[in-house]
Protein backbone atom coordinates (compact mmCIF):
# COMPACT_ATOMS: atom_id res chain seq x y z
CA UNK A 1 0.00 0.00 0.00
CA UNK A 2 2.85 2.34 0.58
CA UNK A 3 3.24 2.81 -3.45
CA UNK A 4 -0.05 4.31 -3.05
CA UNK A 5 0.69 7.26 -1.23
CA UNK A 6 3.01 8.87 -3.66
CA UNK A 7 2.30 11.59 -5.41
CA UNK A 8 0.67 11.85 -8.73
CA UNK A 9 3.16 12.98 -10.87
CA UNK A 10 2.56 16.22 -13.55
CA UNK A 11 4.33 15.77 -16.80
CA UNK A 12 6.38 18.57 -18.12
CA UNK A 13 5.46 21.31 -20.29
CA UNK A 14 2.78 19.45 -22.88
CA UNK A 15 0.42 18.53 -19.17
CA UNK A 16 -0.67 15.25 -18.82
CA UNK A 17 -3.00 14.74 -21.31
CA UNK A 18 -1.07 15.06 -24.36
CA UNK A 19 1.64 12.43 -23.69
CA UNK A 20 -0.86 9.36 -23.33
CA UNK A 21 -3.55 11.24 -26.67
CA UNK A 22 -0.12 11.12 -28.20
CA UNK A 23 0.83 7.34 -27.41
CA UNK A 24 -2.35 6.16 -28.16
CA UNK A 25 -3.17 8.00 -31.20
CA UNK A 26 0.28 6.09 -32.60
CA UNK A 27 -0.28 2.74 -31.49
CA UNK A 28 -4.27 3.01 -32.75
CA UNK A 29 -3.04 4.01 -35.60
CA UNK A 30 -0.73 0.88 -36.30
CA UNK A 31 -3.19 -1.17 -34.86
CA UNK A 32 -5.77 -0.13 -37.36
CA UNK A 33 -3.54 -0.84 -40.16
CA UNK A 34 -2.65 -4.19 -38.92
CA UNK A 35 -5.94 -5.54 -38.32
CA UNK A 36 -7.02 -4.03 -42.48
CA UNK A 37 -3.73 -5.60 -43.91
CA UNK A 38 -4.55 -9.12 -42.46
CA UNK A 39 -7.63 -9.03 -42.93
CA UNK A 40 -6.92 -8.17 -46.75
CA UNK A 41 -4.24 -10.72 -46.96
CA UNK A 42 -6.67 -13.16 -45.74
CA UNK A 43 -9.48 -12.48 -48.51
CA UNK A 44 -6.52 -12.03 -51.00
CA UNK A 45 -4.97 -15.76 -50.36
CA UNK A 46 -8.44 -17.30 -50.53
CA UNK A 47 -9.02 -15.59 -53.63
CA UNK A 48 -5.37 -16.87 -54.73
CA UNK A 49 -6.81 -20.47 -53.72
CA UNK A 50 -10.23 -20.09 -55.56
CA UNK A 51 -8.44 -18.86 -58.91
CA UNK A 52 -5.00 -19.10 -58.53
CA UNK A 53 -4.21 -15.42 -59.23
CA UNK A 54 -0.43 -14.87 -58.29
CA UNK A 55 -1.16 -11.41 -57.99
CA UNK A 56 -3.20 -12.30 -55.41
CA UNK A 57 -0.90 -14.07 -53.49
CA UNK A 58 1.69 -11.57 -53.76
CA UNK A 59 -0.88 -9.10 -52.68
CA UNK A 60 -1.14 -11.52 -49.70
CA UNK A 61 1.92 -11.64 -48.84
CA UNK A 62 3.01 -7.81 -48.74
CA UNK A 63 0.43 -7.33 -46.58
CA UNK A 64 1.44 -9.94 -44.42
CA UNK A 65 4.66 -8.92 -44.31
CA UNK A 66 3.61 -5.30 -42.98
CA UNK A 67 1.35 -6.75 -40.26
CA UNK A 68 4.40 -8.64 -38.84
CA UNK A 69 6.61 -5.75 -39.58
CA UNK A 70 4.45 -3.46 -37.51
CA UNK A 71 3.61 -5.98 -34.90
CA UNK A 72 6.09 -5.37 -32.27
CA UNK A 73 6.03 -1.21 -32.95
CA UNK A 74 2.44 -1.61 -32.48
CA UNK A 75 2.59 -3.46 -29.22
CA UNK A 76 5.52 -0.93 -28.01
CA UNK A 77 3.82 1.99 -28.36
CA UNK A 78 0.38 0.70 -26.49
CA UNK A 79 2.90 -0.40 -23.27
CA UNK A 80 4.48 3.22 -23.49
CA UNK A 81 0.63 4.37 -23.52
CA UNK A 82 -0.35 2.07 -20.45
CA UNK A 83 2.10 2.95 -18.38
CA UNK A 84 1.93 7.01 -19.06
CA UNK A 85 -1.82 6.14 -17.96
CA UNK A 86 -0.93 4.12 -15.14
CA UNK A 87 1.43 6.77 -14.14
CA UNK A 88 -0.36 10.00 -14.76
CA UNK A 89 -4.10 8.86 -14.36
CA UNK A 90 -3.57 5.87 -11.78
CA UNK A 91 -7.08 6.36 -10.15
CA UNK A 92 -8.62 5.79 -13.90
CA UNK A 93 -6.28 3.33 -14.62
CA UNK A 94 -7.26 1.40 -11.65
CA UNK A 95 -11.21 1.53 -11.49
CA UNK A 96 -10.89 0.74 -15.23
CA UNK A 97 -8.49 -2.43 -14.70
CA UNK A 98 -10.57 -3.94 -11.84
CA UNK A 99 -14.06 -3.38 -13.66
CA UNK A 100 -12.80 -4.76 -16.97
CA UNK A 101 -9.88 -7.65 -15.35
CA UNK A 102 -11.12 -10.62 -17.10
CA UNK A 103 -12.02 -9.11 -20.10
CA UNK A 104 -8.01 -7.16 -19.90
CA UNK A 105 -6.56 -10.66 -18.91
CA UNK A 106 -8.07 -12.91 -21.82
CA UNK A 107 -7.00 -9.84 -24.51
CA UNK A 108 -3.14 -9.82 -23.62
CA UNK A 109 -3.18 -13.88 -22.93
CA UNK A 110 -4.31 -13.74 -26.23
CA UNK A 111 -1.02 -13.21 -27.71
CA UNK A 112 0.30 -15.86 -26.69
CA UNK A 113 -1.29 -17.63 -29.11
CA UNK A 114 -1.51 -15.43 -31.66
CA UNK A 115 2.13 -14.12 -31.67
CA UNK A 116 3.68 -17.85 -32.84
CA UNK A 117 0.86 -18.02 -35.16
CA UNK A 118 1.47 -14.78 -36.70
CA UNK A 119 5.35 -16.33 -36.77
CA UNK A 120 4.50 -19.28 -38.17
CA UNK A 121 2.00 -17.60 -41.00
CA UNK A 122 4.19 -15.17 -42.22
CA UNK A 123 7.73 -17.40 -42.94
CA UNK A 124 5.64 -20.50 -44.52
CA UNK A 125 4.21 -18.65 -47.40
CA UNK A 126 6.24 -21.08 -49.19
CA UNK A 127 6.13 -23.87 -47.39
CA UNK A 128 2.69 -24.78 -46.72
CA UNK A 129 -0.15 -25.78 -49.16
CA UNK A 130 -2.17 -22.70 -50.14
CA UNK A 131 -5.29 -23.74 -48.52
CA UNK A 132 -3.55 -24.37 -45.41
CA UNK A 133 -1.64 -21.17 -45.26
CA UNK A 134 -5.17 -19.43 -45.85
CA UNK A 135 -6.56 -21.39 -42.94
CA UNK A 136 -3.86 -20.37 -41.00
CA UNK A 137 -4.13 -17.07 -41.93
CA UNK A 138 -7.95 -17.14 -41.28
CA UNK A 139 -6.84 -18.02 -37.81
CA UNK A 140 -4.50 -15.10 -37.22
CA UNK A 141 -6.77 -12.47 -37.93
CA UNK A 142 -9.82 -14.00 -36.09
CA UNK A 143 -7.71 -13.43 -32.92
CA UNK A 144 -6.33 -9.95 -33.98
CA UNK A 145 -10.14 -9.40 -34.72
CA UNK A 146 -11.01 -11.12 -30.88
CA UNK A 147 -8.39 -8.60 -29.22
CA UNK A 148 -10.32 -5.70 -30.90
CA UNK A 149 -13.66 -6.97 -30.02
CA UNK A 150 -12.29 -7.02 -26.69
CA UNK A 151 -10.91 -3.80 -26.10
CA UNK A 152 -13.43 -1.78 -27.69
CA UNK A 153 -15.97 -2.90 -25.07
CA UNK A 154 -13.93 -0.60 -22.23
CA UNK A 155 -13.63 2.05 -25.01
CA UNK A 156 -17.77 2.39 -25.49
CA UNK A 157 -17.32 2.00 -21.68
CA UNK A 158 -15.71 5.56 -21.78
CA UNK A 159 -18.59 7.14 -23.93
CA UNK A 160 -21.52 4.97 -22.25
CA UNK A 161 -20.19 3.54 -18.86
CA UNK A 162 -22.82 0.43 -18.00
CA UNK A 163 -22.16 -3.41 -18.16
CA UNK A 164 -18.36 -3.78 -17.15
CA UNK A 165 -16.93 -6.86 -17.45
CA UNK A 166 -15.93 -10.02 -19.86
CA UNK A 167 -19.23 -10.48 -21.81
CA UNK A 168 -21.10 -7.46 -20.49
CA UNK A 169 -20.01 -4.91 -22.93
CA UNK A 170 -22.10 -6.69 -25.35
CA UNK A 171 -25.29 -5.16 -23.58
CA UNK A 172 -24.12 -1.45 -24.50
CA UNK A 173 -25.67 0.09 -26.78
CA UNK A 174 -22.99 2.00 -28.13
CA UNK A 175 -20.78 -0.91 -28.14
CA UNK A 176 -22.03 -2.98 -31.58
CA UNK A 177 -22.30 -0.13 -33.46
CA UNK A 178 -18.99 1.21 -32.17
CA UNK A 179 -16.94 -1.99 -33.16
CA UNK A 180 -18.75 -2.44 -36.85
CA UNK A 181 -17.95 1.29 -37.75
CA UNK A 182 -14.34 0.78 -36.64
CA UNK A 183 -13.78 -2.85 -38.07
CA UNK A 184 -15.13 -0.89 -41.51
CA UNK A 185 -13.16 1.84 -41.08
CA UNK A 186 -9.58 -0.60 -40.75
CA UNK A 187 -10.62 -2.42 -44.00
CA UNK A 188 -11.87 1.51 -45.89
CA UNK A 189 -8.25 3.77 -44.80
CA UNK A 190 -5.81 1.01 -44.79
CA UNK A 191 -7.22 -0.20 -48.60
CA UNK A 192 -7.11 3.37 -49.54
CA UNK A 193 -3.51 3.71 -48.21
CA UNK A 194 -2.06 1.04 -49.89
CA UNK A 195 -3.95 2.24 -53.39
CA UNK A 196 -1.91 5.63 -53.01
CA UNK A 197 1.27 3.50 -52.22
CA UNK A 198 0.85 1.69 -55.45
CA UNK A 199 0.05 5.01 -56.83
CA UNK A 200 3.13 6.71 -55.75
CA UNK A 201 4.93 3.45 -57.31
CA UNK A 202 3.58 4.17 -60.44
CA UNK A 203 4.23 7.93 -60.65
CA UNK A 204 8.43 7.76 -60.95
CA UNK A 205 7.17 5.69 -64.21
CA UNK A 206 10.30 3.22 -63.41
CA UNK A 207 10.31 -0.68 -63.29
CA UNK A 208 9.64 -3.29 -66.12
CA UNK A 209 6.18 -3.90 -67.48
CA UNK A 210 5.42 -6.77 -64.98
CA UNK A 211 6.06 -4.84 -61.48
CA UNK A 212 4.07 -1.69 -63.18
CA UNK A 213 1.32 -3.92 -64.05
CA UNK A 214 1.21 -5.90 -60.18
CA UNK A 215 1.00 -1.97 -59.00
CA UNK A 216 -1.68 -0.44 -61.41
CA UNK A 217 -3.85 -3.99 -60.71
CA UNK A 218 -2.98 -3.26 -56.49
CA UNK A 219 -3.97 0.56 -57.00
CA UNK A 220 -7.33 0.00 -59.00
CA UNK A 221 -8.19 -3.08 -56.31
CA UNK A 222 -7.54 -1.30 -53.35
CA UNK A 223 -9.05 1.79 -54.77
CA UNK A 224 -12.26 -0.28 -54.68
CA UNK A 225 -12.08 -2.29 -51.72
CA UNK A 226 -11.60 1.33 -49.94
CA UNK A 227 -14.56 3.00 -51.23
CA UNK A 228 -16.76 0.22 -51.25
CA UNK A 229 -16.61 -0.09 -47.65
CA UNK A 230 -15.94 3.74 -46.81
CA UNK A 231 -19.09 4.35 -48.27
CA UNK A 232 -20.82 2.20 -45.22
CA UNK A 233 -19.12 4.59 -43.12
CA UNK A 234 -21.42 7.48 -42.99
CA UNK A 235 -24.33 5.04 -42.36
CA UNK A 236 -23.05 3.26 -39.58
CA UNK A 237 -21.46 6.39 -38.47
CA UNK A 238 -24.71 7.86 -38.17
CA UNK A 239 -26.47 4.66 -36.08
CA UNK A 240 -23.79 5.32 -33.87
CA UNK A 241 -24.33 8.80 -33.55
CA UNK A 242 -28.23 8.32 -32.72
CA UNK A 243 -27.33 5.35 -30.31
CA UNK A 244 -25.84 7.67 -28.33
CA UNK A 245 -28.26 10.37 -29.20
CA UNK A 246 -30.51 7.78 -26.19
CA UNK A 247 -27.98 6.62 -24.90
CA UNK A 248 -25.85 9.27 -23.73
CA UNK A 249 -27.46 12.40 -24.52
CA UNK A 250 -24.80 14.76 -22.74
CA UNK A 251 -22.32 12.96 -24.52
CA UNK A 252 -24.28 13.91 -28.05
CA UNK A 253 -24.97 17.26 -27.30
CA UNK A 254 -20.79 17.75 -26.67
CA UNK A 255 -20.51 15.82 -30.30
CA UNK A 256 -22.49 18.70 -32.03
CA UNK A 257 -22.16 21.90 -29.77
CA UNK A 258 -18.90 23.44 -28.67
CA UNK A 259 -15.13 23.11 -30.10
CA UNK A 260 -16.30 19.42 -31.07
CA UNK A 261 -18.14 20.89 -33.79
CA UNK A 262 -16.06 22.27 -35.80
CA UNK A 263 -14.07 19.07 -35.64
CA UNK A 264 -17.27 17.40 -36.45
CA UNK A 265 -17.46 19.73 -39.85
CA UNK A 266 -14.06 19.04 -40.58
CA UNK A 267 -14.40 15.42 -40.68
CA UNK A 268 -17.73 16.28 -43.01
CA UNK A 269 -14.99 17.86 -45.25
CA UNK A 270 -12.72 14.96 -45.17
CA UNK A 271 -15.16 12.20 -45.74
CA UNK A 272 -16.27 14.94 -48.72
CA UNK A 273 -12.51 14.46 -50.22
CA UNK A 274 -12.56 11.11 -49.57
CA UNK A 275 -15.59 10.80 -52.33
CA UNK A 276 -14.69 13.59 -54.62
CA UNK A 277 -10.82 12.29 -55.01
CA UNK A 278 -12.29 8.55 -55.15
CA UNK A 279 -14.74 9.26 -58.28
CA UNK A 280 -12.40 11.41 -60.09
CA UNK A 281 -9.82 8.40 -59.42
CA UNK A 282 -12.33 5.87 -61.08
CA UNK A 283 -13.90 8.21 -63.51
CA UNK A 284 -9.69 8.77 -64.44
CA UNK A 285 -8.89 5.18 -65.76
CA UNK A 286 -10.61 5.64 -69.03
CA UNK A 287 -8.72 8.77 -69.96
CA UNK A 288 -8.48 12.77 -69.98
CA UNK A 289 -11.97 14.43 -68.63
CA UNK A 290 -13.54 14.52 -72.34
CA UNK A 291 -13.28 10.41 -71.76
CA UNK A 292 -15.40 10.72 -68.64
CA UNK A 293 -18.39 8.54 -68.73
CA UNK A 294 -21.60 10.34 -67.61
CA UNK A 295 -22.03 8.19 -64.71
CA UNK A 296 -18.52 9.72 -63.68
CA UNK A 297 -19.08 12.98 -64.20
CA UNK A 298 -22.64 12.89 -62.33
CA UNK A 299 -20.68 11.24 -59.35
CA UNK A 300 -18.13 13.59 -58.90
CA UNK A 301 -20.93 16.49 -59.50
CA UNK A 302 -23.19 15.37 -57.08
CA UNK A 303 -20.11 14.45 -54.52
CA UNK A 304 -18.99 17.82 -54.95
CA UNK A 305 -22.99 19.45 -54.13
CA UNK A 306 -24.32 17.25 -51.79
CA UNK A 307 -20.81 16.68 -49.26
CA UNK A 308 -20.66 20.95 -49.52
CA UNK A 309 -24.51 20.55 -48.03
CA UNK A 310 -23.78 18.25 -45.65
CA UNK A 311 -20.47 19.76 -44.47
CA UNK A 312 -22.39 23.51 -43.58
CA UNK A 313 -22.10 24.39 -40.28
CA UNK A 314 -25.40 25.06 -38.62
CA UNK A 315 -25.47 28.55 -38.61
CA UNK A 316 -25.89 28.26 -42.33
CA UNK A 317 -27.95 24.99 -42.58
CA UNK A 318 -30.21 25.23 -39.09
CA UNK A 319 -33.56 24.30 -38.27
CA UNK A 320 -36.00 23.19 -40.69
CA UNK A 321 -32.71 22.80 -43.49
CA UNK A 322 -31.07 20.44 -41.21
CA UNK A 323 -32.34 17.31 -43.09
CA UNK A 324 -30.87 18.83 -46.11
CA UNK A 325 -27.45 18.09 -44.37
CA UNK A 326 -28.56 14.33 -44.21
CA UNK A 327 -29.81 14.25 -47.91
CA UNK A 328 -26.50 15.62 -49.55
CA UNK A 329 -24.55 12.97 -46.85
CA UNK A 330 -26.57 10.10 -48.77
CA UNK A 331 -26.37 11.33 -52.47
CA UNK A 332 -22.72 11.46 -52.16
CA UNK A 333 -22.44 8.29 -50.49
CA UNK A 334 -25.19 6.42 -52.98
CA UNK A 335 -23.67 7.67 -56.35
CA UNK A 336 -20.18 7.15 -54.91
CA UNK A 337 -21.26 3.75 -53.74
CA UNK A 338 -23.46 3.03 -57.36
CA UNK A 339 -20.25 4.34 -59.48
CA UNK A 340 -17.77 2.09 -57.86
CA UNK A 341 -19.59 -1.01 -58.36
CA UNK A 342 -20.20 -0.29 -62.03
CA UNK A 343 -16.53 -0.34 -61.84
CA UNK A 344 -16.00 -3.44 -60.57
CA UNK A 345 -15.40 -5.27 -63.56
CA UNK A 346 -15.34 -2.86 -65.84
CA UNK A 347 -14.03 -3.19 -69.45
CA UNK A 348 -11.99 -6.20 -70.45
CA UNK A 349 -8.45 -5.43 -69.60
CA UNK A 350 -5.99 -5.28 -72.64
CA UNK A 351 -1.98 -6.44 -71.98
CA UNK A 352 -0.53 -2.79 -71.88
CA UNK A 353 -2.99 -1.94 -69.44
CA UNK A 354 0.20 -0.94 -67.09
CA UNK A 355 0.76 1.43 -70.01
CA UNK A 356 -2.98 3.08 -69.99
CA UNK A 357 -3.45 3.89 -65.76
CA UNK A 358 0.32 5.28 -66.33
CA UNK A 359 0.49 7.54 -68.65
CA UNK A 360 0.28 11.35 -68.89
CA UNK A 361 -3.44 10.92 -69.23
CA UNK A 362 -3.93 8.85 -65.82
CA UNK A 363 -1.47 12.03 -63.86
CA UNK A 364 -4.48 13.37 -62.39
CA UNK A 365 -5.84 9.94 -61.37
CA UNK A 366 -2.67 8.90 -59.69
CA UNK A 367 -2.46 12.38 -57.90
CA UNK A 368 -6.42 11.88 -56.62
CA UNK A 369 -5.73 7.88 -55.48
CA UNK A 370 -2.16 9.66 -53.38
CA UNK A 371 -4.98 12.44 -51.89
CA UNK A 372 -7.66 10.34 -51.27
CA UNK A 373 -5.43 7.28 -49.44
CA UNK A 374 -3.48 10.48 -47.58
CA UNK A 375 -7.01 11.59 -46.70
CA UNK A 376 -8.44 8.69 -45.64
CA UNK A 377 -5.30 8.20 -42.69
CA UNK A 378 -6.29 12.12 -41.52
CA UNK A 379 -9.85 11.32 -41.09
CA UNK A 380 -9.27 8.11 -39.36
CA UNK A 381 -6.71 9.81 -36.82
CA UNK A 382 -9.17 12.54 -36.49
CA UNK A 383 -12.21 10.57 -35.92
CA UNK A 384 -10.56 8.66 -32.76
CA UNK A 385 -9.58 12.71 -31.32
CA UNK A 386 -13.43 13.40 -31.82
CA UNK A 387 -14.69 10.42 -29.86
CA UNK A 388 -11.92 11.28 -26.83
CA UNK A 389 -12.60 15.49 -27.08
CA UNK A 390 -16.27 14.91 -26.56
CA UNK A 391 -16.18 13.39 -22.88
CA UNK A 392 -15.29 17.62 -22.27
CA UNK A 393 -13.65 17.19 -18.73
CA UNK A 394 -14.82 13.55 -18.32
CA UNK A 395 -12.17 10.58 -18.50
CA UNK A 396 -15.53 8.07 -18.20
CA UNK A 397 -17.78 10.23 -19.58
CA UNK A 398 -20.67 11.02 -16.44
CA UNK A 399 -18.70 9.14 -14.11
CA UNK A 400 -14.78 10.03 -13.54
CA UNK A 401 -13.70 13.60 -14.14
CA UNK A 402 -10.59 13.88 -15.48
CA UNK A 403 -9.64 15.81 -11.82
CA UNK A 404 -10.01 12.93 -9.83
CA UNK A 405 -8.71 10.29 -12.79
CA UNK A 406 -5.48 12.28 -12.19
CA UNK A 407 -5.40 11.03 -8.48
CA UNK A 408 -3.89 7.96 -6.59
CA UNK A 409 -6.06 4.73 -6.77
CA UNK A 410 -7.70 4.02 -3.81
CA UNK A 411 -8.60 0.58 -3.65
CA UNK A 412 -11.41 -1.04 -2.09
CA UNK A 413 -11.09 -3.08 1.35
CA UNK A 414 -12.79 -6.02 -0.95
CA UNK A 415 -10.00 -6.28 -3.61
CA UNK A 416 -6.80 -6.02 -0.81
CA UNK A 417 -8.68 -6.96 2.80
Amino acid sequence: MLGLQVTVPDFPGIGNGTPVAIAFLIHILIAEFSLGAITLAVAAEWLHVRTGDDRAARYARSLANAYYLLFSLGATFAVLAVVLLTGLWGNEFGQLVNKFLPLVALAFLLFFVLTPLLVWYRNTFNSMNPRGHAALGTAVFALQTLFMMLIVGIDAYLINPVHAGLTEPAFNPVYWPLIIHRLIGNVSWTALFCAAYAAVRLRGGRGDPPERAFQSWAARVNLRIGLLTGVLMPVVGFLLVEVIKQSEPGYFGNLLSGGTAGFMVAQECLVGAMFIGGNIALTSEDGGPREWSTLGWAAIIVSVTGMTVAALPSAVLGGDLNALRYWGLGAATVLTAVHTLSRLRGRRQRQDDSLRVTGAVSRMGRNAVVTVGTVAVVTSLLMGYIKEHARGDYAVYGELRQVDAHQPYQPTQSLYP
